[in-house]
C-alpha cells in the first residue's frame, strides 16, 4: 500500500467517487474535485491510500483556530467497503499525524458518531484520542445512509499527537480494561426479540470511573429496529452531555464477549488530564 498526496484531476474525482462509494452521499454532500484541489494547496492536505494503482482510501484536513489555539481540523476519513478493516484508516491517520507534526501543531480535532463503535475503538484505543465534547445533531439536512433515520450526533475527540499517552496507544501499549472497575451509568438489556435496549441512564454517580454502554453494531439495530436505534441516541445522548458536563472524559473503550453477541462500552474518568 501507498499513501501519498492526490496529485492529479483523475485522482482528486476518484476521492469524489469514493466519499460516495463509504458513505453514499447525495450529490450536495460530496466534497468536490475544487475544494479538495484548494486544500491541498493551501496548508491542508489530502492524502489518498494506493492499492494496485487503486484508490482505496482517503482523508483530508486543514489547518484551524478556536477559542486562542491553532490545531488541525481533520474533516474526513473513508475507506472503501470491503478494505475497512484491514489497517488503512490507521496508516492514513499516521500519515496525517506526520503532517500535523511538521507543520509545528499539537493537536488534531475531528467528528464522529458516538454510536459507531469500529470508530471508536480507532480513535479511542489505537490512536489514543479523548473526548469530553458532545454535538447534538451536527447535520439535520443530512441524507447519508450512515445519519438516516437518526440525528446525527457526534463526539468531537482530541488527539494529542505529542502527548504521552498518544505515543503508547500508537506503539500497541494498552492493559486490557477491566469492567469491574467502572461503574454502570447507562446498560443495555436483551427485548423478546433479543435486541439491546437502553436501560434509563443513571445521572447523578459521583464515582471517578464510570461506563457507558452502547449497541456493538448500530447498523445492524436500525435495519432490524430503528425505534430502538433512536432509543439508544437519546439515551446515549442525555448520559453524555450530563457527564461531559461535569468534567468527565472517555478515555476508553472496553469490549466484553457474549453469546451471539458482544457487548461495547466507553469508559469515562473525571479529574484526568487530557494532554
Amino acid at each position: 500500500m501507498e499513501i501519498r498526496r492526490l496529485a492529479t484531476p483523475e485522482e482528486y474525482l476518484e476521492a469524489e467517487r469514493l466519499q460516495q462509494a463509504v458513505w453514499h452521499f447525495p450529490d450536495r454532500e460530496v466534497i468536490p474535485l475544487n475544494e479538495l484541489v484548494m486544500l491541498q494547496k493551501h496548508g491542508g492536505h489530502v492524502f489518498g491510500a494506493f492499492e494496485g494503482g487503486k484508490m482505496t482510501g482517503f482523508c483530508f484536513g486543514n489547518p484551524a483556530y478556536r477559542d486562542g489555539k491553532a490545531y488541525h481540523y481533520s474533516r474526513m476519513l473513508g475507506v472503501l467497503p470491503g478494505s475497512q478493516d484491514s489497517g488503512i484508516g490507521h496508516q492514513l491517520k499516521l500519515q496525517q499525524r506526520q503532517y500535523v507534526l511538521e507543520q509545528g501543531l499539537d493537536l488534531v480535532m475531528w467528528t464522529f458518531d458516538p454510536l459507531q463503535s469500529r470508530n471508536a475503538y480507532l480513535n479511542i484505543e489505537k490512536l489514543g484520542c479523548v473526548v469530553r465534547d458532545y454535538v447534538v445533531n451536527v447535520y439535520p439536512a443530512s441524507d447519508s445512509q450512515f445519519n438516516r433515520g437518526l440525528e446525527s450526533d457526534r463526539f468531537t475527540p482530541e488527539w494529542w499527537i505529542k502527548s504521552r499517552r498518544v505515543k503508547e496507544r500508537l506503539a500497541g501499549k494498552r492493559k486490557p480494561h477491566d469492567l469491574d472497575a467502572w461503574v454502570p451509568v447507562l446498560a443495555g438489556r436483551a427485548n423478546d426479540k433479543g435486541l439491546l435496549e437502553p436501560e434509563v441512564a443513571r445521572l447523578k454517580l459521583r464515582e471517578k470511573r464510570v461506563r457507558i454502554e452502547i449497541p456493538d453494531d448500530i447498523d445492524h439495530v436500525k435495519k432490524k429496529n430503528l425505534q430502538v436505534a433512536q432509543k439508544w441516541r437519546f439515551e446515549t445522548r442525555e448520559a453524555f452531555v450530563a457527564y461531559f458536563k461535569r468534567g468527565y472524559v472517555v478515555t476508553g473503550l472496553a469490549t466484553k464477549p457474549e453469546v451471539d453477541r458482544r457487548r461495547s462500552f466507553y469508559l469515562l474518568e473525571k479529574g484526568l488530564r487530557v494532554r
